[in-house]
């Protein structure tokens, strides 16, 4: 009993002496990695890691071996964007006809967009519309910068899409401010169509509820019961569908090929508000009828006053300096 008793003693002892040991030996470690210990209540603020290596041999992820990691924050590269499905049925080859019947008209419209289309384009893309869409302007309004613009819209829906329009501007007329416009209507629209794109003229056409109205005319159902839409909404898709197509072939039908990417024929200067266009011409080595020709969406002879800075158009042959951007 007694020998048992002392075994026991000894357990009890070297058990003891072991938590002890790994007890100091545990604040040892936490005594070199924190340090010296601070008076109570005093703050010690963390060493500054700028200009210094902390006592570390700093490296790189990629020296030391590390393999890159996705983050769910960085954006896949921007995929291309599908061609609109351009239809060259019966109508749309009618369509065709009529504009090669007169193409010095046609070749006109063209012109009248070649300084725009690049920047025009640009904004498409950035709204994830294919390119073709710019032809839409064209079969809205033969690229007018008169009136209600290239796109042709009405007032309501100019300003719900952030369009200004007083008795100095009408940025209606400007085909980018309106493209822009354009861009974020139709992207809209698309989405509410189930991204059918003929479904989606339509709504732009006849208005957000024409997509629960002509639901059924997704997919080849356009094809089959296309002529229970309105006329005019017939006439928009046919021109449209033709405008594009002929400027896809326009070497073949004797028209300068159009081009969307060209760099675009003007500068953007900001103007202070107030500032006569006469003497933004006379300054940049220009005419008064040719801001007017860049710069449709204003409407009189005068940077809008109420803007403190506007951005004109003038033509990229100007030599004026740039010291004198600034009125």
């Amino acid at each position: 009993m007694r020998k048992t008793k002392s075994i026991y003693r000894v357990f009890v002892a070297l058990m003891a002496a072991l938590v002890v040991a790994g007890w100091a030996s545990t604040r040892a470690v936490a005594d070199e990695l924190d340090g010296p210990q601070a008076p109570a209540g005093a703050y010690n603020p963390p060493p500054s890691l700028i200009g210094q290596n902390a006592g570390f041999d700093l490296e790189t992820p990629a020296e030391a071996g590390a393999k890159p990691i996705g983050s769910q924050y960085v954006l896949p590269l921007p995929q291309a964007v599908a061609p609109f499905p351009i239809l060259l049925n019966q109508s749309v080859r009618r369509y065709v006809s009529d504009f090669l019947n007169y193409p010095d008209h046609l070749q006109d419209t063209f012109d009248r967009s070649h300084p725009y289309l690049p920047d025009m384009v640009r904004v498409l893309r950035s709204y994830g519309l294919p390119d073709d869409l710019v032809y839409l302007a064209f079969a809205e309004s033969e690229f007018s910068k008169r009136g209600k613009g290239p796109w042709q819209f009405n007032s309501d829906t100019a300003k719900r899409f952030g369009l200004h329009i007083d008795n100095y501007v009408d940025e209606r007329r400007d085909p980018v401010m309106s493209t822009k416009a354009a861009a974020e209507y139709l992207a809209t629209l698309h989405d509410a169509a189930g991204d059918d794109w003929p479904v989606t003229l339509i709504a732009w056409n006849n208005g957000d509820r024409a997509i629960d109205r002509y639901w059924s005319l997704r997919g080849p159902n356009i094809e089959k019961f296309g002529n229970r839409l309105p006329r005019r909404t017939r006439g928009l898709l046919g021109r449209f569908m033709a405008v594009a197509y002929i400027a896809h072939h326009a070497d073949s039908y004797g028209i300068t090929p159009v081009k969307l990417d060209d760099p675009p024929a003007y500068q953007m200067l900001p103007v202070r508000g107030g500032t006569p266009l006469s003497r933004v011409a006379l300054d940049h080595g220009t005419t008064l009828q040719r801001l007017h020709e860049l710069n449709p969406a204003l409407l009189r002879d005068i940077v809008p006053p109420y803007e403190r800075s506007y951005s004109v158009r003038v033509p990229v042959e100007t030599h004026a300096s740039a010291e004198h951007v600034e009125f």
